[in-house]
């Protein structure tokens, strides 16, 4: 069901880039961003104006944020 809605996921997501960028330069702020939709099926769509080096650097923290959350959640009991 998800696969067949990623065309109009990413039709959004453009959706809310342009917008973005047009907001920032009608402010005059130049800033970098990155978007994403995080679908169930763990595909992820992206929409940014970041070199491809800042999106590896921020994949990694990601990871090592996500890597700490399991680390910390409490075990279940065994029985």
């Amino acid at each position: 069901m998800i696969d067949s809605k990623i065309r109009e996921i990413q039709e959004v997501l453009t959706e809310v880039d342009t917008l973005l960028r047009e907001r920032l330069k009608a402010l005059g702020v130049e800033s970098q961003h990155v978007l994403l939709a995080a679908l169930p099926n763990s595909a992820g769509v992206i929409r940014s104006n970041v070199v491809p080096q800042v999106l590896s650097n921020m994949a990694e923290m990601l990871m090592d944020i996500a890597d700490e959350a399991i680390k910390s959640r409490p075990k279940p009991p065994l029985n």
